[in-house]
């Protein structure tokens, strides 16, 4: 829980008539990193791409055909599945065939009567616009003598048409204004149409399209194709209670075989990156050790040739080495706090735990009110059922809930003796104690950067980081025992001669560090690097220090503020005040508060021992199987 898994660099070698049997139980056992590899005469097997393209092209077709019978169910667990796919694809095909003929058939006259429907819907459409006109339809198609062109335009283009057609014969008649363009009939002779579709075009005219299978006066064709349309919304209805049909008929068969395509996609998509040699391939990757002895099993138990299990530890300081964290399900939600800034390495202390600590003291203590903390604890509740990220937020509640009883506040007004201190009439002692709490956390911070330097074996910075040993003397040195001279329990001398060795150690750390590595020493290539980084340090550890200042800071200002809100409150229309005053402190403030101590962790807090560059551990597995990783 404070470390990430110990993991094991692991290596099989398995016959190839042994893969797929192999594969398929590692993929369920969901504990192997795969890290692909290839060596000299080691290289995957181009059969292997051509299967998972293959099988991805039946996965689609079968999608499709789920998709045309409305098959909403959630995908068969893939872990049930037994995927071969070195003798599954023809069979999935014929199945495939099948599907698609009884369904093709159906979505051919689903897509006519669309069609129909459509065609028919424009035609009233197109009916309505020629409302105005006194005129049959099929009179309109079949001029002889005459360019006949009926569409709307902008009203304001309709004067301009008009003086574009000076050269030719027309006739331009207005028929109805509908919103911002105008219905408008144009005629000319026909070997004068292309002049007059031209300048219809560029005054941006939009046609009606006289439907060609419809005869009489406009609202005479209308009712017609209303009737027309009856009997085709009809066929549709049936149509669709024939899909049902199919899908009761059709349904189990086509979510297995959906099911068996996806799992064949993603033992492929695996077995493609399998180095292959002489008949022999190989599974490499990372294997939790607390794993390795049942993975060794259960493969061993599937083979029916002989298998070649490696397994050895990483080299110490190796970079690539994924990390595989486990929490326990109460923490989980907690680890959104520390993967938003990164992932602990191998070799680095996981901060879950400790950052879930931290987290919710900062925001208790800055947030501290027994009422609104109550309310906060309320709405965690609520999100618990749409994120695990509500847990956080019920946790700060609490946290702050508990801080109110030993401020004695609730919603911002004194309702019982404070079990320590009230912020608004204790600032100075809460200011101190902020800081306090902050010398606290930081020196947690150099404990845990020690663990994780000793854990790597990196002696310099265990003895020379700026949050290893050497650090953590220069900063007692700094505040202990400024603190300690100011108050005159030592000598200023004292402390300054304690000081000065430490000072010069960190001034000149870096030619120190290449001494323990055994590298060569230049001390004067350090001089003036050194100073400033010696300068840096001791305006870090300062600065580091009063940040944690803002702990009592924002408490004395939660409190005023929930006294401004409770004075308004007592006037007229008080309770509005009093509810929009408390939503806006538990809304914005509360959210505000969360900032600053994530701020406080990230900036002060991890900035003395965690890197987060690790590498996420994704077992070989099923993409849609269950289970937990690892």
């Amino acid at each position: 829980m404070l470390a990430p898994d110990r993991l094991l660099e692991t290596s099989l070698f398995v016959n190839e008539r042994d893969l797929e049997r192999v594969t398929v139980a590692l993929m369920r056992e969901r504990a192997l990193h795969l890290e692909v590899q290839e060596g000299e005469h080691w290289a995957p097997a181009p059969v292997w791409t051509e299967r998972f393209e293959a099988y991805q092209t039946l996965a689609q077709r079968l999608d499709d055909v789920r998709s045309a019978l409305g098959l909403n169910e959630a995908p068969l667990p893939l872990d049930e599945v037994e995927p071969h796919p070195s003798t599954d694809r023809e069979d999935l095909e014929d199945e495939l065939v099948r599907f698609e003929t009884r369904v093709g058939s159906w979505r051919d006259d689903v897509q006519q009567v669309r069609r129909d429907i459509d065609d028919l819907q424009e035609a009233q459409r197109q009916l309505a616009l020629l409302g105005p006109l006194d005129a049959n339809v099929e009179d309109l198609r079949t001029l002889r003598h005459h360019h006949l062109a009926i569409g709307t335009l902008p009203e304001a283009n309709v004067d301009r048409v008009a003086a574009a057609l000076f050269q030719v014969a027309f006739v331009l008649v207005p028929l109805e204004r509908r919103g911002a363009r105008t219905l408008v009939a144009a005629s000319t002779a026909h070997e004068d149409g292309h002049v007059l579709d031209r300048a219809l075009r560029t005054a941006f005219f939009e046609p009606v399209e006289l439907p060609a299978h419809v005869r009489g006066a406009p609202d005479e064709a209308s009712d017609a194709v209303a009737a027309d349309l009856e009997p085709a919304r009809a066929r549709r209805e049936e149509l669709d209670g024939h899909r049902a049909e199919l899908a009761r008929d059709l349904g189990p068969r086509v979510l297995a075989a959906s099911a068996k395509a996806r799992a064949n996609v993603e033992a492929c998509a695996a077995i493609r990156h399998f180095p292959y040699r002489d008949g022999v391939y190989v599974i490499a990757g990372w294997l939790a050790r607390s794993r390795a002895a049942r993975v060794e099993q259960r493969v061993r138990a599937v083979a029916e040739y002989p298998l070649v299990v490696e397994t050895f530890p990483p080299n110490p300081g190796r970079r690539d080495v994924p990390s595989l964290v486990r929490n326990p399900s109460w923490l989980r939600p907690f680890e959104a706090l520390v993967t938003t800034f990164g992932l602990a390495g191998y070799d680095e202390v996981d901060p879950t735990l400790v950052t879930a600590i931290v987290f919710l003291f900062t925001y208790g203590m800055m947030f501290g009110d027994m009422g609104h903390g109550a309310l906060l604890f309320g709405v965690g509740l609520l999100l618990r059922r749409a994120t695990s990220f509500g847990t956080v937020v019920a946790a700060a509640g609490a946290t702050a809930t508990g801080f109110g009883a030993l401020y004695g506040v609730a919603f911002g007004a004194a309702v019982t003796p404070p079990l320590w201190l009230q912020p608004m009439h204790a600032i100075f002692p809460l200011l101190i104690a902020a800081v306090v709490a902050g010398a606290v956390i930081l020196n947690l911070g150099f404990a845990l950067n020690l663990i994780s330097a000793w854990r790597t074996g990196d002696a310099p910075r265990f003895w020379l980081d700026k949050s290893g040993v050497l650090g953590a003397a220069l900063y007692w040195a700094l505040l202990g025992g400024g603190l300690a001279a100011y108050a005159g329990w030592i000598p200023t001398g004292a402390w300054l001669a304690l000081l000065a060795p430490l000072a010069a150690a960190m001034w000149f750390r870096e030619p120190l560090a290449e001494r323990m590595r055994g590298a060569p020493v230049r001390p004067g290539a350090h001089v003036v690097t050194g100073f400033f980084e010696l300068f840096e340090a001791v305006i870090a550890y300062l600065s580091n220090s009063l940040s944690f200042v803002r702990l009592g800071a924002f408490a004395v200002a939660h409190e005023g503020l929930s006294g401004v809100v409770l004075q308004y409150a007592s006037g007229p229309m008080g309770w509005a005040v009093f509810l929009l005053g408390t939503a806006l402190i538990v809304g914005f403030e509360g959210l505000i508060v969360g900032i600053q101590a994530l701020r406080l962790q990230y900036y002060e807090f991890f900035g003395r021992f965690f890197q987060g560059t690790g590498t996420p551990f994704r077992p070989l597995s099923f993409s849609f199987a269950g289970g937990t990783d690892a």
